[in-house]
């Protein structure tokens, strides 16, 4: 058992959903009403698999659980991959009106503002306060 913090990965995940509202509803004025619910579900087809691998990434902590860490790493980002791939074949399938462009500009858009936002988390590792 490790006395240190999770580092806040949250935020990027909350940054992505907010970008994704907010460019949809920027679409949604300007292009129209297919445009934006494409562009959710790009922004959600990159949203939910970066959820799934702050999981799975940040499950085990220490020194002690080197090997947990980095199996769960290898974990999470192989289903990072796999549910990313999965869902894009599933909106290309299942969605009969869909602007695959704004899906795929959405998919983008949300993806490079998550990892803008991961480059200003503060990953320094910090003690937990147990008071």
């Amino acid at each position: 058992m490790t006395n240190l913090r999770t580092p806040p990965v949250y935020k990027v995940i909350v940054a992505q959903l907010l970008a994704t509202a907010f460019i949809a509803a920027a679409s949604l004025l300007l292009s129209g009403t297919i445009a934006a619910y494409s562009i959710v579900v790009g922004g959600l087809i990159s949203a939910l698999p970066n959820s799934y691998f702050a999981l799975q990434a940040f499950k085990y902590q220490g020194a002690r659980n080197a090997d947990r860490v980095v199996k769960s790493f290898i974990r999470g980002e192989l289903g990072k991959i796999g549910i990313t791939l999965v869902l894009f074949a599933l909106s290309f399938t299942l969605i009969t009106n869909l602007h695959e462009l704004a899906l795929i500009l959405g998919f983008i858009a949300v993806h490079f503002i998550g990892v803008m936002v991961s480059a200003f988390i503060n990953y320094t590792p910090r003690p937990n306060q147990t008071n």
